[in-house]
């Protein structure tokens, strides 16, 4: 995709706002969800604006639903473009999974089911969006919690038709993929190796909580030890061009969360990862 280099980034949230509207040297980059800053205000589009003067931002958003062929929320697909345009974000990303049924709202990432109609259905929508949004695309894996019956593909075959039948890039999720190798047992780095890593763009961190047995992506945590052993197999084997941690409540000290993108960076260098 020819894309550049970024570094090390936060996905950004309104309480890491006072450490971020004047820069701040820890971090790199940003990830924006669009649907924070929706219906876009004049009050909303200056924080954009003032975002995207301090660093480069990248769009990541929650209700595209590239597994359905549900309808968009009315002017929803406008307003990302009109985001789009206020940031004028490198590439965008969403997620590989369906948020609505027809006209009918989920409010959830819901698992695709694994077959050959969704992976048309995903390939089409992806290359719609992209074209829409007129920008570079990825798409990331989620965590799940079920399988479908109605499954004929495993998850990173899955993927892998999806990435490439679209020729888009993949946003790697370290701790879903944690999360779904603990919760439904298998090997993450096997899963890893299946998987089209030459076209590993973006990687999120985050961590999260167990309960009840199951290990849950609610980026409430630093990143556990086995999501930087992840990244330490996938850096020397993609070009990654950002990595960023995920964060939605219980925010450590800003310092922890700069730690956590030096550690990041540490690696990245290591793997030779480089605006070449």
């Amino acid at each position: 995709m020819g894309l550049p280099f970024l570094g090390v980034g936060l996905s950004y949230r309104w309480d890491l706002n006072p450490h971020l509207a004047r820069g701040n040297p820890g971090v790199d980059w940003l990830e924006v969800t669009p649907e924070h800053f929706l219906p876009l205000t004049p009050d909303s589009e200056r924080r954009l604006e003032l975002l995207a003067k301090r660093y480069p931002l990248v769009g990541h958003s929650l209700e595209l639903s590239v597994g359905s062929d549900g309808v968009d929320a009315p002017g929803y697909r406008d307003g990302l473009k009109r985001i789009r345009h206020v940031t004028k974000s490198v590439w965008h990303g969403d997620h590989l999974c369906f948020t609505r049924v027809g006209n009918l709202p989920l409010r959830a990432l819901t698992p695709v089911p694994l077959t050959e109609e969704a992976v048309a259905t995903c390939v089409r929508n992806v290359k719609a969006a992209r074209a829409d949004l007129d920008v570079p695309f990825v798409v990331e894996n989620i965590a799940y919690l079920f399988h479908t019956p109605l499954n004929t593909l495993d998850e990173a075959e899955f993927l892998r038709r999806v990435v490439e039948g679209a020729d888009c890039g993949l946003l790697l999720d370290l701790h879903n993929l944690y999360c779904n190798a603990v919760n439904h047992g298998f090997d993450p780095y096997a899963f890893l190796d299946r998987l089209p890593l030459d076209r590993v763009v973006q990687v999120h961190l985050a961590g999260g909580i167990t309960m009840e047995g199951l290990r849950l992506d609610s980026h409430s945590a630093p990143s556990p030890e086995e999501v930087w052993r992840l990244l330490e197999y996938v850096a020397p084997r993609s070009p990654v061009r950002g990595v960023n941690f995920e964060m939605d409540s219980g925010f450590p000290p800003f310092a922890r969360l700069v730690e956590e993108l030096a550690r990041a960076r540490a690696i990245l260098q290591r793997c030779g990862a480089s605006a070449a």
